[in-house]
């Protein structure tokens, strides 16, 4: 059998290793025993016993020491190769599984390939296709660092010389859209579904970065697979409700914007799952207190957005109860938005110290959250703000933000975790136009 051949033997007889050819057994006996392949894994066992095995007109040389020491076994590269390639000697049923392995090696590089590559190419579109967007946003930072804030109509002349749009094309926007900011004017020019833009964290931290255009469709389906550029992506983009009102700087009592949880767990709405399950740290509030309120700018107004409860939401109604969230737009009276606040905070999993009244503008952000797999349980988090109000600082006490110990949950997770709910435990007192 080429290049598995057994142990050259030693002659133990007087002061000189000299040549000697000895014949070589079969490679079996006739009980199929092998004598070979011991020797693969240094068998030292040097007491044969030759009458007991069938002679072959094969011959080997005996070496002494030096080459002993030197031939006894391939080096780890070639027996590397030989467990893995069909080599002289092997039996049909090992060569049939080197072969199959092979093939399976080779296919796996070739689609493991293919994905990489168009990870990769998604990747880099995302850098390019962001990149162009944030600057077409942040004309109000252009210019000379210390200078003064610019103008509505410095801004527009900024515009204008990034993206090429003429004066006439200028006073037709504004005609379309009076009252947009100039901060929007290059980005509608671009995609007149933009309604608005979107911020948590900071560009240059690690952990969170939500940066975002907010586009609105008549549907729910376009943008989960465009992004702004209106070109097929994975990740689509960040879309408010088709529903939702936002012209004229009016809004819906309750505005909805959604995005997706990315596999890598870093782009779109995927930061979101840290307010109901932090990652960075033991602290279950760590998150929330690093990140109390949220930005989000519309083409008419900017405003800052107080956090205020964080709930895990049912699909499925063989889970339990699939709450409306996303079906409650608008507050006819006091009684069915106090209602609503009740509800939300019963399920939330966190409680602020920001107080609510009938009248506030609610903010819900909705992205796809798997704590039970997504298999086993379709699920949603949603993270609930209220806009700041006029004359009204936007910093928040976030050391008097407490977990709430028992949150109203559906009926798969009690199956999952046993127990029941205790009652609403909230402070209601919060919820200013309440009087219950």
């Amino acid at each position: 059998m080429a290049g598995f051949s057994k142990k050259p033997r030693r002659k133990t007889s007087g002061q000189h290793h000299e040549e000697k050819k000895f014949d070589m057994p079969e490679d079996k006996d006739e009980d199929s025993v092998s004598y070979i392949t011991p020797g693969l894994f240094g068998d030292d066992d040097d007491d044969d016993e030759p009458d007991t095995r069938r002679k072959s007109s094969r011959s080997r040389v005996i070496y002494d020491d030096d080459e002993f020491e030197e031939k006894k076994k391939p080096n780890i590269f070639v027996r590397a190769l030989r467990a893995i390639f069909p080599v002289k000697g092997d039996g049909v049923g090992e060569s049939v599984r080197k072969i199959i392995f092979d093939i399976a090696v080779v296919a796996f590089i070739i689609t493991g390939g293919s994905v990489l590559k168009d990870v990769l190419n998604e990747a880099g579109n995302v850098i390019i296709v962001d990149k162009e967007i944030s600057d077409l946003h942040d004309v109000a930072s252009a210019g000379e660092e210390g200078e003064s804030p610019k103008s509505e109509e410095e801004k527009i002349k900024i515009i204008q010389g990034k993206i090429g749009i003429s004066d006439e094309e200028v006073e037709n926007i504004q005609r379309e859209k009076p009252g947009i900011q100039a901060d929007f004017l290059g980005l509608y020019s671009q995609n007149s579904d933009i309604v608005g833009w979107i911020h948590l964290g900071s560009k240059d931290d690690p952990i969170v970065n939500i940066d975002y255009p907010v586009m609105q469709a008549e549907d729910n389906d376009y943008y989960l697979t465009h992004n702004f550029k209106r070109e097929d992506a994975p990740r689509g983009a960040i879309f408010a409700d088709y529903r939702n009102k936002f012209d004229n700087g009016t809004l819906s009592g309750n505005t909805i914007l959604y995005g997706h949880n990315m596999w890598n767990g870093d782009t779109m709405f995927a930061k979101l799952s840290r307010y109901y399950q932090p990652k960075e740290s033991t602290d279950p509030l760590q998150f929330y207190r690093d990140h109390p309120t949220i930005e989000f700018d519309t083409l008419y107004n900017n405003a800052d957005w107080k956090v205020f409860a964080c709930v895990l939401f049912n699909t499925q109604e063989e889970l339990g109860e699939v709450y409306p969230y996303i079906n409650v737009r608008d507050f006819a009276n006091a009684d069915q938005f106090n209602n609503f606040i009740l509800d939300i905070m019963d399920r939330s999993v966190l409680w602020t110290d920001v107080d609510l009244q009938y009248g506030d503008n609610i903010l819900t952000l909705s992205t796809c959250y798997y704590p039970y797999g997504k298999e086993t349980a379709d699920t949603r988090v949603a993270v609930f703000a209220r806009k700041v109000r006029e004359g009204e600082s936007a910093e928040v006490d976030v050391s008097k933000a407490v977990r709430n110990p028992d949150p109203l949950l559906f009926a798969y997770e009690y199956r999952v975790k046993g127990g029941s709910w205790g009652g609403r435990k909230w402070d209601s007192s919060k919820l200013l136009s309440y009087n219950g």
